[in-house]
Order: structure tokens, then C-alpha cells, then sequence
């Protein structure tokens, strides 16, 4: 079994994500106990699909796309209220883009041993990574700490009642 811990963002502005990920299966949270969303997800990199759930049934965001061991091309939610996600891999690094040229961010994260070490967006907007990734392909680590960020925006674009301390 594998698993993905860590931060994105500080202390007070970021999200935290936990997963684990075992036989086709990716499982977890991102952000707290209250504010934050459960991650179900399942793939296949010999099928090449990826595809599930973000939140609950009634309040989430559906995940579909494609995934191989160095690209992954997905939209996460609606054809409205949804953004696509597209990674690469190569050289233990995972890059890419999260939305359009304009209402996106840029996915930058290095893995080093049990190490992810990166930045989500540009130099003065955006947040940075850190966490632990033992026995996860970069690629899959890479998508759950770029959705993490997207949930963190979405949850507080909804919120403006400050709760970002409480995850």
C-alpha cells in the first residue's frame, strides 16, 4: 500500500491531504475534518483511465480522464464549474497546468526518495507543497496535491467567512 501526506499552503492558508493508495484504489481527505473533501477515486494505468469522486454525493465534484505512468489528462467537476488538469512526468518531477491560461495554475513538484517538494501556481500567487509520498507514482502523488490546491480555491471562493485556519 501507498501513501501521500502533506501540505499544501502554510499553516493558516493551505490544505492538508492524506491518502492511501492500494490496488487501483485512491482513498483519503484533503483539508480538515469539517471544511475538506474525501477523495474516491479508482484507476488503471494498464486501461489508462482514472475516474470517481471528490466530496460527498450530493456536495462534491466528479473526477474522469485518462492517466498513464507519465501523463495525466482529467476534468475534475462540471463542464461549468470544472477545470482540467494536465501532468506530466519525467526526471521525478511532475508538471503541468490546472484551468485555462488565465483562471489556472501551474503544477511544479519535484519528488526526492519519500520526499514532494514543489509550488502550485506562480512566484507571488500561489502555494507550496511539501509532504511524503512512499510507494505512489509521481504522477498520482502529483494529481492529489494539484487537486488539493483546486479544492482549496474552490472552498474559499465559496467561503469568504475566513475558515481557512481550521484545516
Amino acid at each position: 500500500m501507498g501513501t501521500i501526506s502533506g501540505r499544501v499552503g502554510e499553516s493558516i492558508s493551505g490544505y492538508d491531504i492524506k491518502a492511501t493508495v492500494k490496488n487501483g484504489v485512491i482513498s483519503g481527505r484533503i483539508g480538515g475534518m469539517v471544511f475538506g473533501d474525501d477523495i474516491n477515486l479508482t484507476y488503471s494505468m494498464e486501461k489508462g483511465f482514472i475516474k470517481g469522486r471528490l466530496g460527498g454525493a450530493t456536495f462534491g465534484k466528479s473526477v474522469e480522464g485518462y492517466i498513464s505512468p507519465n501523463s495525466l489528462s482529467i476534468r475534475i467537476g462540471g463542464m461549468v464549474d470544472g477545470k482540467d488538469l494536465e501532468l506530466e512526468a519525467s526526471h521525478n518531477s511532475v508538471y503541468g497546468r490546472c484551468g485555462g491560461p488565465t483562471l489556472g495554475f501551474d503544477v511544479k513538484i519535484d519528488f526526492f526518495e519519500s520526499q514532494a517538494v514543489g509550488r502550485l501556481g506562480g512566484e507571488f500567487v500561489g502555494k507550496d507543497v511539501r509532504g511524503s509520498v512512499i510507494d505512489v507514482e509521481p504522477i498520482i502523488a502529483g494529481a492529489l496535491f494539484a487537486i488539493t490546491y483546486y479544492i482549496f480555491q474552490v472552498n474559499h471562493r465559496n467561503n469568504s467567512s475566513g475558515n481557512s485556519g481550521r484545516n
